[in-house]
């Protein structure tokens, strides 16, 4: 009796010892959200997939995922995990070469670039008296748009420029004068595409034309802030304005391109320079990058802005968005009146300014100002 008990404890032992060793041996985890790039507190699915690929079972498994903070869950019934600490904990039982998976719906209330890091996972023994824990890293992240500037003169400015330059494109559309033809990127209109050009280079190519018959707009966003005061408040509604301007000039179905001497995080592609186009897929680029953008930048205003009067074309219009206003900013001031000088129209400079409510959008324009033409 005594050597059976013993030959069963020697048999648990390394049994005991085996699972431990081999508790998460082909376990693997992965996160995902069905969208990578959303509205502030849009819902989306975020979900941890677990899979168990051997034949022994997990008996106790216990996961602490890494979550970004500010995390919601999009029923509104309060933050993921502590408010602390970005951390979620689930506990479950894997059987044999069993999958799970868990899914949430959340949200995140505030623009920028938000990532699931992955999780810490404690898996226990064949006997439930020990444990091991290992880390198993990812890098997934989810783009949050700003929102929509909610100032009402910001509308009713941008709508009496744009309205005055919509009058000249009517008066001006026909005839259509054709100065070159460049590469189709995705982003032009369908109507740009030269068929003729085209098949005779066996490529897509788009009409450019001359800018005294087809209006089009530049919108440069300067992040550059003279002032550390309220920094962080005023490039956030600068990225606001910037998404309001470019749905509006979307809406009215007039071509822009977008440049910025901003800082963008994770920018594969090119988002601090997005081409002329027009579209959805033209507009969500842009949108996209606001998300991605970060409080730095890449030059001062002043190298920002000389490079753009370089190589400002005649007759295209431009929108500039700044942190402050221009009087606060003689570089921002100076450069205005030369690209308006350089572009022959009219440049309309919109900015934040600190008002009751929080920061609201103001503008002028370099003719409002006798300083800018000095």
């Amino acid at each position: 009796m005594i050597l059976l008990i013993a030959a069963f404890a020697v048999i648990l032992y390394f049994v005991e010892k085996y699972s431990l060793k081999h508790v998460l041996d082909k376990v693997t985890f992965e996160t995902a959200a069905d969208k990578g790039v959303v509205e502030p507190e849009e819902a989306f699915s975020w979900s941890i997939t677990i899979r168990n690929g051997k034949r022994m079972m997990v008996p106790y498994l216990r996961l602490r995922e890494n979550i970004p903070e500010g995390l919601l869950f999009a029923d509104g019934s309060g933050p993921v995990g502590s408010t602390r600490f970005s951390w979620l904990t689930s506990t479950l039982y894997l059987g044999r070469r069993q999958k799970v998976c868990l899914s949430r719906d959340v949200m995140l209330p505030k623009r920028g670039r938000y990532f699931f890091h992955g999780a810490f996972v404690e898996a226990g023994d064949f006997l439930g008296i020990r444990s091991v824990t290992e880390n198993y890293p990812e890098l997934k992240d989810v783009v949050v748009k700003p929102r929509r500037s909610d100032s009402p003169e910001l509308a009713v400015l941008l709508g009496g420029y744009l309205g005055e330059h919509s009058v000249r494109k009517s008066l001006m559309e026909d005839p259509i004068n054709t100065i070159s033809f460049l590469d189709y990127t995705g982003r032009e209109p369908m109507r740009s595409i030269s068929w003729i050009q085209s098949a005779r280079h066996n490529r897509l190519l788009v009409k450019q034309y001359d800018h005294t018959a087809e209006f089009s707009c530049t919108v440069l966003l300067n992040v550059d802030c003279p002032s550390s005061r309220n920094r962080s408040e005023r490039l956030e509604q600068c990225f606001s304005i910037v998404r309001s301007v470019c749905e509006e000039l979307e809406k009215r179905k007039i071509s822009c391109d977008f440049r910025t001497n901003g800082s963008i995080a994770g920018a594969i592609g090119s988002w601090d320079h997005v081409g002329d186009g027009l579209g959805a897929a033209h507009l969500e680029t842009i949108l996209e990058g606001l998300g991605r953008m970060t409080y730095s930048y890449r030059e001062s205003a002043g190298t920002f802005l000389e490079q753009e009067i370089r190589g400002m074309q005649r007759g295209k219009s431009i929108i500039l968005v700044t942190p402050v206003a221009p009087e606060e900013d003689p570089v921002v001031r100076t450069a205005a009146a030369r690209l308006e000088k350089m572009s022959q129209r009219k440049v309309l400079v919109l900015y934040a300014v600190n008002a009751a409510g929080g920061f609201e959008a103001k503008s002028e324009t370099a003719g409002d100002s006798q300083a800018w033409a000095d």
